[in-house]
């Protein structure tokens, strides 16, 4: 669970392990699914806080990553997290009017009883974009802060809407 390269140390270990989590110095910090997380590791504390205290030695050097798919709203640690961020989401064009948007679920359109062909509609000009344009989307979309910050945690936020073709439909 460790491998050494020229340029540093990689270590991993389970969010339930609390040795693990407390084993020493890091100053990068990648910690994933973070909402399956446990409340505790081996009874000794959150393994988010036990893991980012090791990244206390290298003040404001260190870097932490948190990732993870949102769980149960108001008890989610990433919906959490990305609240207290600068909150970034993808803005992309629609092929039509070239307006920039988010990607949302409640936009997505298709004939009754055949959700296979489903269509977007555009935010700004109600267009429909066919998944073949997603690419091109995709190409030029810009992230985009939508909240006040610390100017120091960066969060990012996308959906599977965002899929490049031929991984996770619309439809």
């Amino acid at each position: 669970l460790s491998k050494e390269f020229p340029a540093g140390l990689l270590i991993i270990t389970g969010a339930n392990s609390a040795v693990g989590l407390r084993s020493m110095p890091a100053r990068y910090l990648f910690l994933d699914e973070v909402d399956a997380y446990p409340a505790s590791a081996d009874e000794e504390g959150d393994p988010v806080t036990l893991a980012e205290a090791r990244s206390l030695t290298f003040a404001h050097r260190r870097k932490v990553l948190l990732v993870s798919t949102p769980t149960i709203r108001g008890l989610s640690r990433i919906e959490r997290e990305f609240e207290a961020s600068d909150q970034r989401r993808y803005f992309v064009p629609c092929p039509h009017c070239h307006e920039h948007q988010t990607l949302e679920l409640e936009n997505l359109r298709w004939p009754e009883g055949r959700p296979r062909e489903a269509e977007y509609a555009c935010a700004h000009c109600g267009s429909l974009i066919g998944e073949r344009h997603k690419t091109w989307m995709l190409e030029r979309g810009e992230w985009r802060t939508t909240a006040p910050s610390d100017g120091r945690t960066a969060g990012f936020h996308l959906s599977s809407l965002y899929s490049p073709v031929g991984w996770f439909s619309w439809a």
